[in-house]
């Protein structure tokens, strides 16, 4: 195993495809549709690297982000929305984001930026 990522979409489709791909290429991948169901997935076992949407219902993807930092996990993270701005990338950086891509995107290029990210160490708080 190359290491645990989370992906957190509200679109079903897209964590499905992502988790195949990243499954295939030897991740151990866990999709959340919401940011609450992100949090419970963080809880029980802290990933290497979150690849999050923005925009999303209810939690959006940078509350989500701040609700995992708060909790100690200072996993790398790369955001993935159709709606990014000036400001909100900012913000995601401020809070640990290595990579702000806007969909669509590609996926193999994708996969460039998660590799070398997930495999150069895993980046937590010790407990």
């Amino acid at each position: 195993m190359r290491g645990r990522i989370l992906v957190v979409d509200d679109e079903e489709d897209f964590c499905w495809l992502l988790t195949q791909r990243l499954t295939r290429e030897g991740f151990k991948v866990a999709a959340a549709t919401s940011g609450r169901k992100a949090l419970a997935l963080v809880e029980r076992e802290p990933p290497d690297l979150i690849i999050l949407d923005l925009a999303m219902p209810g939690m959006d993807g940078l509350e989500t982000l701040r609700r995992i930092r708060e909790r100690g996990v200072t996993a790398k993270a790369v955001v993935l929305t159709s709606y990014g701005t000036a400001q909100r990338a900012r913000e995601a950086m401020a809070l640990g984001v290595s990579e702000f891509l806007s969909k669509p995107f590609d996926l193999d290029r994708l996969l460039r930026i998660v590799t070398p990210e997930v495999e150069g160490g895993t980046r937590r708080l010790a407990g």
